[in-house]
């Protein structure tokens, strides 16, 4: 199905309206709005224009073929309209339409799925939020415009998928494809794991999950796409009150969520508690450079405080501190002004200004020492986010290096350095994201096989002091 939506020249809006805030309304700007090239067909028996497009009685009025169909019209019609589209050659029916399988109408999906079947089209949904293709400049979904970029966002919940493309806009990132599979009749997220292993507008994936349909083939799709591509997953449905949830919410059972977590883990994709936190972890290794593992990592800072928080989730992570050796905390001390506190965390005060402490990241003998680097920084009123976002951007690293960005103003920081280096808010997501990197360069090393898409990163682009 990812192929098919690589090219799509024409789509129909079933359920098309001039009323602003009704769903076929916005299915029908976004589209617009997105900048699709192809043709636009809104359909809906109630008006002959809407959004200054001529709108047909039936789909079948509409003239020659239908690459795809979003349906935004009542549950019971539904089965009907994706026949209609079946006489247009239509390749992927979209159903936005709920009131199926998580309402307890089973035999209504069933017979939505063989309406689809019986002429070859592809189903996704019902209850989905729509689909995203940058490729083809489709937004064909209910959710907030996305910026293209090269993320794939799949999820069984729209709202779930639109926190993610919202997240990845904060992060200066945005989206090759978003699939809101909703109650998956027809295609599950089985399938577009399997179609994104070798799709080249995708680098990475952002995945929520709260049922498989085939266990087996989840894990096996799982496995093959987080070889070649980072892939953060996270579970929906932990718990009794939630699992029961799931089956109100895309009609699926949840799966034990023990079982869920060993089977992530086997296949190397990680395993993130919420959207924001995977987000950041697929941006963070997607941007992160090195060839090998990051075991030795040197922490720097402006707060005390802060350094030993990012330390703690470090070491959790199994990553090692080494202690710095003299020669190398002389050189470190020169190259910022500063005396330095601390054996590493190295702790140069909370009077150090941002443009001043990331030489120490700019030292030559840094990589004899140490694989990789965190800056863990905590804006003052001394500096504006601009001033600091600017500081870091011009910096010539000579390790791979993580900016963990803590306080007042961080958010726009981030934000503005997400651009060009890999930056995180706070210091929680450091664990998770060092084992899983290390982890993966530990399975790449021992299947010694090509990784398509793999990790690339752009590295080299205190007496007296407050402590913080």
């Amino acid at each position: 199905m990812i192929r098919k939506l690589r090219r799509v020249g024409s789509v129909a809006v079933v359920g098309a309206s001039p009323v602003e805030g009704r769903i076929g309304f916005e299915l029908l700007k976004n589209i617009v709005k997105f900048g699709f090239g192809g043709e636009i067909y809104p359909v809906n028996p109630k008006y002959d224009e809407v959004l200054g497009f001529k709108c047909y009685k039936t789909s079948r009025d509409v003239p020659g073929k239908v690459d795809v169909g979003v349906i935004a019209i009542p549950a019971p019609q539904v089965p009907g309209a994706v026949r209609d589209l079946c006489r247009k050659d239509t390749e992927i029916a979209v159903v936005i339409s709920s009131g199926f399988g998580e309402r307890g109408r089973k035999d209504l999906e069933e017979e939505l799925r063989l309406s689809a079947r019986d002429c070859g089209m592809r189903l996704v949904g019902p209850n989905s939020a729509g689909v995203t293709s940058s490729p083809a400049r489709l937004h064909a979904s209910i959710e907030v415009l996305p910026t293209v970029g090269r993320v794939a966002v799949v999820s069984h919940s729209g709202a779930v998928g639109g926190v993610a493309i919202y997240e990845l806009q904060r992060l200066r990132s945005g989206v090759s494809y978003f699939i809101s599979v909703g109650n998956s009749a027809d295609v599950g997220i089985e399938e577009v794991l399997e179609g994104l292993v070798e799709d080249p507008f995708t680098d990475s994936v952002v995945l929520y999950v709260e049922w498989v349909k085939d266990g087996r083939r989840f894990r096996e799709s799982l496995r093959e796409l987080a070889r070649v591509k980072p892939v953060a997953v996270v579970k929906g449905g932990w718990g009794e009150a939630s699992s029961r949830a799931v089956v109100s919410h895309t009609g699926g059972i949840a799966v034990s969520y023990e079982v869920f977590k060993a089977a992530v883990r086997q296949s190397g994709a990680v395993l993130a508690e919420d959207v924001e936190e995977a987000v950041s972890i697929v941006e963070l290794l997607k941007k992160f450079g090195t060839g090998g593992t990051a075991s030795r990592v040197l922490l720097v800072t402006n707060s005390g405080g802060y350094g030993i928080l990012a330390a703690s989730h470090l070491e959790r992570a199994g990553v090692e501190l080494p202690r710095l050796d003299e020669e190398l905390g002389e050189e470190l001390e020169s190259a910022v002004g500063k005396e330095l506190s601390g054996s590493n965390p190295v702790d140069f005060g909370g009077d150090v200004r941002s443009a001043d402490i990331v030489r120490a990241l700019e030292v030559e003998s840094l990589g004899r020492h140490y694989d990789a680097a965190v800056l863990v920084y905590v804006p003052t009123s001394a500096e504006s986010p601009q001033e600091i976002c600017e500081s870091f951007k011009r910096a010539t690293e000579r390790v791979p290096t993580v900016y963990s960005i803590a306080g007042g103003g961080a958010g726009w920081v981030v934000h503005c350095l997400s651009e060009t280096k890999p930056a995180v808010e706070g210091v929680t997501v450091l664990s998770r994201f060092f084992s899983n990197f290390n982890r993966r360069a530990w399975r790449s090393t021992r299947e010694a096989a090509p990784r398509e898409g793999s990790i690339a990163g752009a590295v080299g682009s205190q007496a007296n002091s407050p402590r913080r």
